[in-house]
This record gives structure tokens, sequence and C-alpha cells, in this order.
């Protein structure tokens, strides 16, 4: 199951933030497909766009055509570019044929304007922009070409920290990157982009990279480890197929998240129509007669458990399960009222895979 809140939260500098700014910025993504060997973005390219893999998987490749890695379903590319404004320093093809959700530079101006705490952050994960990425790039080129090890390195005169760390950060890196200054090596572990430890002596991980940054000469080198994610399908597979296909009403305000249900519930072979109101909602019963209806816990106009009650005054639509879609702010008493719902479910926005559950077993 995909969890798009999760994955913005790994994003260097979007983990500081809590749930509302988090769904806030889950808005401004775009829904984006793209066909297998088409190229998603190029070397050169400007950097304004972020992008979230939903399904399938893409190839980073350098400038000789050198898979530098895969990423799959669930991890992301091209963050770095909303932090530097600097042109694309690998190319992005689409291995398979992959969907995607775009956050474009545009979008992020707005959630930086809206969280000025972005920007803070931003500042303590580089003290400078990235400088000559792409150099790097055919640095490991030349050095594949002349038979040296695999992997970029170089010296500190030429590269300081801060543009090697941002380097693996912006190419989602997973592997390790090794530093040495006089006698001291420093490793620094990286998964999918995300740094999650630093080995130098005795320090702690913040008082390695203080001392790290004072480093104004050494040798740096890159050991990428080409990890191939294979994404939903594998993550699909796992679910048990439904036993009994139906019609399913999802009625939720969040792009992202119909989207998410819809792609999840459809791959299960249910029948799926999403709206984003009640008014919507309430029109799309004749039509579809749905089997289940999966809604908000609350709207702008009245509460889940009042539109519930509504939809039930109609002897037609009485025995209609619902799943109302919840959220970690949710208020205790709003859970009680909803758990006196007879033939109903409560069920995170993003456990989605909880939620084919679950309608598989309201179904049977």
């Amino acid at each position: 199951m995909i969890q798009i809140g999760e994955i913005l939260k790994q994003v260097p500098f979007f983990r500081s933030l809590g749930r509302e700014s988090i769904d806030f910025i889950t808005e401004k993504l775009k829904f984006k497909q793209f066909k297998s060997n088409s190229t998603i973005c190029k070397t050169g390219d400007p950097g304004d766009k972020m992008y979230i893999v939903l399904s399938g998987k893409v190839a980073v490749t350098a400038t000789n055509g050198e898979i530098l890695a895969h990423i799959g379903a669930g991890n992301y590319f091209g963050e770095m570019s909303l932090l530097t404004g600097e042109p694309r320093s690998a190319t992005v093809n689409a291995a398979e044929d992959t969907e995607t959700f775009v956050l474009e530079k545009d979008d992020f101006d707005v959630i930086l304007e809206k969280y000025p705490s972005i920007s803070i952050a931003m500042s303590k994960i580089m003290s400078q922009r990235l400088r000559d990425t792409n150099a790097v790039v055919s640095e490991k080129a030349k050095q594949i070409k002349s038979g040296a090890p695999a992997g970029p390195s170089g010296s500190l005169k030429d590269k300081h920290i801060t543009e090697v760390i941002g380097f693996c950060e912006s190419n989602s890196l997973t592997g390790t990157l090794e530093v040495t200054h006089e006698s001291d090596t420093a490793v620094i572990t990286y998964d999918k982009g995300v740094l999650q430890n630093i080995k130098l002596k005795n320090f702690n991980d913040d008082e390695a990279l203080d001392q790290m940054m004072s480093w104004e000469d050494g040798q740096f080198v890159i050991k990428p480890k080409i990890i191939s994610f294979e994404g939903s399908k594998d993550k699909q597979a796992e679910i048990t197929p439904a036993k009994k296909i139906g019609s399913i009403l999802v009625i939720n305000h969040s792009m992202v998240v119909r989207k998410v249900i819809e792609k999840n519930l459809s791959s299960l072979g249910h029948t799926v129509k999403t709206v984003d109101s009640i008014t919507e909602g309430i029109a799309s019963l004749k039509s579809l007669k749905p089997d289940v209806i999966i809604s908000d816990f609350k709207y702008d106009e009245i509460s889940g458990y009042e539109f519930c009650q509504q939809i039930r005054e109609n002897s037609t639509n009485n025995a209609i399960p619902f799943i109302f879609i919840t959220d970690s702010n949710i208020d205790s008493d709003v859970v009680k009222q909803l758990k006196t719902v007879a033939n109903s479910a409560i069920v995170d926005s993003q456990d989605v895979n909880h939620m084919a559950a679950t309608v598989e077993k309201m179904l049977g």
C-alpha cells in the first residue's frame, strides 16, 4: 500500500511538518502517467518538478547511458530540484508503464509561503546551493571508462561535503558515501536518498556531520547499491483477490485519496465511482446503486455520521454498508459516534489495503 503522506515525510525538508501540512501538500499533487521507455526528464532540463512513483519503475541514468539506480512505487525523485532550481543532473526514463504524482515548483512556492518553516529546514539541510552536480556524474562516467572502481569520487577541495551530500540526496542514493580526511574515515549510509546513519569514530550522527562540515580537504567515493523496487504490482499481488465483485461509491474531498482508492479497488475488479461532494454522491446513488459507500468522516455541510443517517432514511439505501475514512487527527468523540453506526467500519485514509479487505468482508 502506497502511503503518500509517509513518502512526503521522507523528503528531508518535509520531515518536520505535521499531518495538516502534509495533507495540504498532497492536494497540490498532479497525477501523470508515463509509457514504458518514455523520458520523464533529461539531464539539463529545468529542475522544476518532484515526482512520487505510484506504480511502475523508473531508471536514473548518467550522460553515458549507464543506469545509476532504479526507483519504484512508494519512492520519489527530483525533490532537490525544488530546493535548488538547478538543471537536472541525470536523465530519468520510465523502465515500464509508470504512474506518478507530480509536485511543481509554482505549487511548492505556495507551500513555502504557507509554511515558512520549510525554508528553515532547507537551510539546515544545505548550507549552500548545489553546484556542478553534472560534473560529478561525468566524473563517474570517466572512471568507469578507464576501468576505475564504479561510483563517483573526487576531492573535497573540488567539491564541498554539502555538494556531495546534496548529490546523494538528489539522485536518491541507496548505498554509502565514504569520506576520508587525514586519518579519519566517515561512512554515511543512504536508503533512497534518505540519510540513515553516519559512522565516524564514537560521534553520534549530528556530531559526525558537524565534524565533516569543517573538512576542507580529503577524498570521497560514492558506492551505489543498485536495487530494483518492483513496485505496486508485487504489493497488490499480496492482497487476496476479492471473493465478490461490487460497485463502490467513494465520496472524498481529496483528489489524491480518491485516486489511490480507485486504483487499488479497481485492480481487484470492483466498479468504482469517485466524487468530491455530498451533492454528487447523492446524485450518483440512483445510477450506480452501490454495494458499499466509502465516505469522509466529515464534510463542510454535515458530519459523515449525519450523511449516513440521511442516506439510510431512504428504504432503498438503508442496508448499504458504510466505510468512514478518517485520519490521525479525528476527535475521539467522533470515533465513538461513528462506531454506533450499524453495518459500518472506520479505516484510516492512507491504509488502502485495510480498506480493500474491509470492502471484501462487507461484500462477502
